[in-house]
Parts: C-alpha cells; structure tokens; sequence
C-alpha cells in the first residue's frame, strides 16, 4: 500500500473526532459536548441529509467547540464517512490520526477515548471491539458471529468484532482509503478487509457493548445492509466461482465426449490457469516469486482433481449420483478448501497477518 510519509502521534491534540449522523436524538449533544472538551484537536460531525425534524439537535450543537458538515440528501455511512476524511486531509495538515464514532449512543466517551489513546501509543489502526454476551439482540449477535467467521475465512484475519463503528486510524492510510468502493455500511467492511489484506490489521481494545432501546435509533438494515456486507466478503471468492464456472463446462463438454471421468477431471482443471491469475494478483496480492507460488498451487490444484475424481467416481458408482450432478456438491466443497490452503499456504505473505 503507498502511504504518505508518517509522523508520530504525540497526544490527542493530534487526532480529529468524526461523527457521522443521520437524524440524530438529544444525546448526540451531551457526548459531542463531552468530547468537544476532552483534548481532541478536531471534532468533526457531518449531517447525512437528516430531516427538518432532527434540527434542533444540530443547532444545539453550534455553540460547542466543534465543527459541522452537512450533506443536502442523504448519500449513505461510507459516503460520509469519505466526505469526513477528505475534510481532515483538506483542510487539517496538523491532523495525523481519526477516530470515527457513531452517533446513536452505542460507544461511550471513555471508550472513544480509550481508542483513541491506543491510536496515539501505537500509531496503527485501532478497533473498539465489543462482546455480544447476554442482553445483545439476537439479530445482532448472530449477524456479528456469523461475519466474524465469513471474515476470518476470506481474509485470514481472526478479529473479534468485525461491524464496529468505533475505530482509530492514521491519516497516512486515509487518501487510499477515500478510493475504496462503498457508500454505505459495507463501506466500512471493505476499508477492514482492505487493512487487513494489505498488512494492517488494526489492533483491538475491548469496549462496552451498548444496546440502548434494542438498538431502536440504529439506521442499519439487518437485510439490505447484511447484504450489501456479505458482497463485499464475497468479492474475495469471486475468483473461485468464475473458475468453477469454466471448470464445469470444461468437465461436461469433456465428459459428454469421452465418458471417462478421469479425463473430465483433468481438463476441467485447466480452470486453474484462470484461478491462479486473478488470486495471485487480485485477491491475495502475493508478492512471493512465481515459481515458488506455481509450484505450490499446482500441487495443490493436483491433490485436489484427485480428490475430486475420487469423490465423484464413488458418488456415482456406490451411490448411482448422476456425474453431472455429483460435480457440483464436491467441488463446492473442495474450493472452499482450495481457498483456505491458498490464503494460508500458497499465496501466504511473508508475515502473519
């Protein structure tokens, strides 16, 4: 990743505050009131297109030491969120860490302060990361559970929450940050996954997890936003399914043409060429030497048609599963596998991430 040229962080007058907010409650004004005096250099709160009903709550903001942004309709968390970060990087040079929080009640100042002391002492990005025990919405603590494994799997990074709003990161990070698809909340999932892929998984500190009213102000669609989330992720193994695309047709074309299986299995494995191509570059983003890849993944590629082989010739002589059919249940699992031996074997970075 090109970065600018770092500088430390010496003290929390270095690091800027940003709250994005879409039709606010009272309470955003005592936490902004709070966090206006604790020592930030900058506390930065954008309006997301809010309706004329939530202006009290903005006025009652003019007089803190703050400052405030609007959008005329609202664009989406991801869009504020690169709004907010292009005015840090704009017009604030002495700025060189954020910290974003949400506005609904959820993070405490202590705990936006732990963040963002962690920030200063380390430099590096920060996670607020919560606990979902008892007293969590059961939509949340599945949603949270269920993405913490999809992340784990896709990117190799074990991270205990994964949809925190309540993060730290240096400015030096922010300009390709800015690039990233996203204009709502899977914004932030990708900004992660994009960290994470490129060696900087943020450290985690532990902060409360606030439920307040059930999470009744929270703007966050379990359906439309969960999906938009799990594209993201899915972008990862995207590569696998265009490759178990031409792998299939390759297989059935050859199957039908030969009726040996053997030879079905070996020619839809030149899939391969493609897979190897698009996760070297795209999804790994290996800086390992090719031959030391290729040798690898063709070892892998080798292990794997001959478990498929052998996986589809039982299926179809034990159980009488039609060929065509048996394919589709085997290989779905075997590139799961293929992906997970990839990220940690074939296309592994140097350091853990």
């Amino acid at each position: 990743m090109s970065q600018q040229p770092a500088r430390a962080l010496t003290s929390l007058r270095s690091i800027a505050l940003l709250i994005p907010a879409k039709e606010p409650e009272a309470r955003l004004v005592e936490l902004a009131g709070t966090l206006s005096s604790s020592g930030f250099g900058l506390v930065l709160i954008l309006d997301d297109g809010s309706s004329a009903a939530s202006r009290p709550v903005f006025d009652a903001l003019q007089p803190l030491h703050l400052r405030l942004l609007r959008h005329a309709v609202n664009l989406g968390k991801g869009r504020a969120l690169k709004t907010l970060f292009n005015c840090v990087l704009d017009e604030y040079p002495d700025i060189l860490g954020v910290v974003t929080a949400d506005a609904d009640g959820q993070h405490t100042v202590a705990d936006i302060l732990h963040v963002a002391e962690a920030l200063v002492s380390s430099g590096k990005p920060v996670l607020g990361s919560r606990t979902f025990g008892a007293g969590v919405p059961l939509r949340s603590k599945f949603g949270n559970l269920l993405t913490r494994y999809i992340f784990a799997f896709v990117t190799g990074s074990k991270l205990r929450d994964t949809q925190t709003g309540l993060r730290g990161l240096p400015t030096s990070l922010l300009p390709e940050l800015m690039t990233l698809d996203g204009e709502h909340y899977e914004y932030e999932m990708t900004v992660l996954a994009h960290l994470c892929r490129e060696g900087n998984r943020p450290m985690e500190v532990p902060i409360a997890t606030v439920y307040i009213e059930n999470n009744r102000s929270s703007h966050f669609n379990p359906i439309r936003d969960s999906m938009r989330i799990y594209f993201v992720l899915a972008r990862f193994f995207a590569s696998s399914l265009v490759a178990a695309g031409i792998d299939y047709l390759g297989f059935s074309l050859a199957f039908a043409a030969t009726h040996n299986i053997l030879a079905a299995v070996a020619i839809g494995r030149l899939s391969s060429l493609v897979n190897f191509a698009l996760n070297k570059r795209f999804v790994f983003r290996s800086a390992s030497p090719l031959g030391v890849t290729l040798w690898r993944y063709y070892a892998l590629v080798l292990a794997v048609g001959g478990l498929s082989y052998g996986l589809i010739g039982a299926l179809h002589r034990y159980f009488g599963w039609n060929v065509y059919a048996a394919k589709v249940p085997v290989d779905l699992i075997l590139s799961l596998v293929s992906f997970s031996i990839q990220r940690t074997f074939v296309f592994r970075r140097s350091e853990p991430l």
